[in-house]
Formats: structure tokens, sequence, C-alpha cells
């Protein structure tokens, strides 16, 4: 009997959550091209109502800069993400866009 390789590579793309999200090909439903358009944020959050994996979309929605934030992550936008962060004491994880280019 032949044995088969374990390949870590397979296990990373099969356990992320985002590959179980109920948005995962519906970006243009969560993420509007325009940033006045608010008009997706129902439809968004219905999506995110019904998610399995709402939990870690949050986790890591809360480790970025609300302000670099865009659409609806778990439900929440980039000023309820904020409030979010600010209730539970979590201070952003990830860099900043712009305190990625700054170079000084």
């Amino acid at each position: 009997m032949k044995q088969q390789h374990h390949n870590p590579k397979d296990d990373t793309q099969t356990k992320r959550w985002q590959n179980q999200a109920a948005c995962r090909g519906k970006t243009n439903l969560m993420f509007p091209q325009h940033h006045k358009d608010i008009t997706y944020i129902l439809t968004a959050r219905d999506i995110c109502a019904h998610c399995t994996v709402r939990p870690q979309c949050l986790k890591e929605a809360l480790e970025y800069h609300p302000i670099d934030m865009h659409g609806v992550w778990a439900g929440l936008t980039s000023r309820q993400l904020a409030a979010e962060q600010k209730r539970q004491g979590i201070k952003p994880k990830r860099p900043s866009i712009s305190q990625m280019w700054d170079l000084s």
C-alpha cells in the first residue's frame, strides 16, 4: 500500500475561514464600489447574519484600524468596528495604510 504524503498547504486552504464565508464570491454585495453608496449595508448584513464563520471574520476585522476598513465585516461597518474595538479595549495589531507608508 502506497503511503500518501500530507501536504500542510491543503490544510491551510481548507481551514481558512474565508473559504466558508457566506459572502465568498459576493464581494460586490459586501464592499461597494462607491464609498458614499450605503444601500448595500442591509443586504450585506443579511448575508453576515446567516454566516457560520462570523466570529472569525469579526476577530480578524478587529485587528485592523477601522479607518482602513471598507464595507461590512461580520455585519459591522467601519464605525461599528471602531466602537467594538473601544468596547472590548482592543488596539489594532496590524499597521494602518498610513503607518505602512510612513518612512520617516
